[in-house]
């Protein structure tokens, strides 16, 4: 009972007292240089790169509500002109799981599957002619293929593109 009551005491003195770690911490200094950034002041900078625009935001919407596909984390395949390597394209693709297949279990096993489209892309070239930029019809057939071999030939309906990023080597 004794130590029920110190405590009570002890609580309600410390909430009386003012806070002296708060009170003593000075407010951030202010910046009379403007946006210059001449100044001493606590500042943050945070860059978000949106690429796209407002209609990728609508599709991104339709994609989270099909409750039967999911985005593989993406992928590199190499771009290539004359057997000679030009580049290499950053893709994200989306498969739609068929009908009466676990899309958790295919989720799960995702990075096999990226495993999969990864070396597939580099058996197969996914490069248009310019080697500049993938082809669109030949890259989505090589890793439909790629995944209805991993996955099965039922567990796909359908592959397609998503977001593509290519890195052009300069010579």
């Amino acid at each position: 009972m004794r130590s029920v009551f110190a405590l009570l005491v002890s609580v309600l003195l410390v909430s009386a007292l003012p806070m002296p770690a708060l009170a003593m911490v000075a407010p951030p200094a202010e910046s009379d240089s403007g946006s210059d950034g001449g100044g001493r002041g606590n500042r943050i900078l945070t860059l978000f790169n949106l690429a796209g625009s407002d209609e990728d935001d609508e599709e991104e919407v339709e994609e989270i509500e099909d409750p039967r596909a999911f985005t593989l984390p993406t992928l590199i395949a190499p771009l290539s002109r004359d057997g000679r390597l030009t580049g290499y394209a950053y893709v994200q693709i989306r498969v739609r799981v068929a009908d009466g297949e676990n899309m958790w279990d295919m989720r799960e096993d995702a990075h096999y599957a990226l495993d999969s489209a990864v070396r597939a892309a580099f058996r197969n070239s996914v490069s248009n002619a310019a080697g500049v930029d993938i082809d669109e019809a030949r890259a989505v057939a090589v890793w439909h293929a790629a995944l209805i071999e991993h996955y099965g030939a039922a567990a796909i309906a359908s592959v397609e593109i998503r977001n593509s990023d290519i890195r052009l080597l300069v010579r």
